[in-house]
């Protein structure tokens, strides 16, 4: 009853501030991203794929963004993805975020958020890998943790300058979904920002589950150049089982970065590595991809890439060429 309260009082919530935001459209922003692609499998392990091909919407977003006053804000973000599909095979569409904010609930610059929301994982290194629309980065590809969680999320600055600021999210461990069980997850992260150029994150997380616990480290460290732009990030999650020796150690690496070749094309490349160690049996993964960027107008770009993917199980790698085109809007 709880559950199903929580979630229909957020869900009432953002409709009265539809509602309001109707007869105030200075309080609410809409905005949106489609990413689509065709793709053709090149070579794959022992030819079972070669040849198979075709076009795809692989993700939609419709955000609206509410200003409700100085110390108040709200974000509803829909989405429709190719992983989530209704019984006649369509994708399906599901609530992405869905939160409040207090603006310095706890302080000068110390912001409170309460409902669906992003927990501090991935954020800084998203925002500077700057092509979500070609992938995610390292721990949502490793599937580390959901890249939502229902919660709440506190923020704020270390230092007075803002150059230090942490993040701690304290969640139901559900991807957003409604809670199932008693156990919850925690994540924290600092960010520093030494000046526009550089970048830095540490951070971590926790939780139990039925038969045991898991806990993660994450680092990242990005640099701008003037004309490109270089990141670096990791993670290792040991998990323990209760009673046991066994464990399941998964880590991963990623080095990525990108050219521009001009004010509208861009060079893309990044190199992944997951390793994964689980009760005596490892699984390795390597993945790199390559693109080159064309941006005809603001928020369009269009992208053709080759994606190289090799399991250590396989003899052989997966090779796939693909025209992405990523709308943002």
């Amino acid at each position: 009853m709880f559950r199903n309260g929580f979630i229909l009082g957020l869900v009432g919530l953002a409709l009265l501030l539809i509602v309001d935001s109707a007869n105030a459209q200075e309080k609410v922003k809409f905005s949106g991203a489609i990413f689509s692609d065709y793709g053709y499998v090149l070579t794959s392990p022992n030819g079972e794929s070669d040849g198979e091909n075709g076009f795809d919407v692989r993700r939609v977003y419709l955000t609206s963004d509410f200003n409700i006053s100085s110390k108040f804000d709200a974000r509803i973000r829909f989405e429709g993805s190719d992983g989530t599909t209704v019984s006649n095979g369509r994708p399906g569409i599901f609530v992405k975020d869905l939160y409040v904010r207090w603006k310095s609930a706890l302080g000068t610059g110390h912001d409170l958020t309460f409902g669906i929301a992003s927990p501090p994982l991935w954020n800084a290194s998203e925002k500077h890998w700057a092509y979500r629309g070609l992938e995610a980065t390292i721990m949502d590809r490793g599937k580390l943790a959901s890249s939502r969680d229902m919660g709440v999320l506190l923020r704020g600055p270390v230092t007075s300058d803002k150059r230090l600021n942490y993040s701690i999210m304290f969640a139901n461990n559900s991807g957003g979904k409604q809670e199932t069980d008693k156990f919850k997850r925690l994540y924290g992260q600092l960010e520093f920002q030494p000046n526009e150029s550089l970048v830095f994150t540490l951070g971590g997380e926790m939780y139990a589950f039925e038969t045991g616990n898991s806990v993660s480290l994450n680092g990242f460290a990005g640099y701008s150049f003037e004309r490109a732009a270089l990141g670096v990030e990791g993670f290792y999650n040991p998990k323990s089982f209760d009673g046991t020796n066994d464990t399941d150690n998964l880590v991963g690496a990623s080095l990525f970065g990108r050219v521009n070749v001009t004010d509208t094309n861009r060079l893309i490349a990044r190199y992944d590595l997951l390793d994964r160690d689980n009760a005596g049996t490892t699984s390795q993964n390597n993945w790199l991809i390559l693109g080159y960027s064309f941006m005809p107008e603001k928020g369009i770009e269009i992208i053709p890439n080759l994606i190289w993917d090799k399991n250590k199980s396989d003899d052989d790698a997966t090779l796939m060429g693909r025209l992405t085109v990523v709308a943002s809007f």
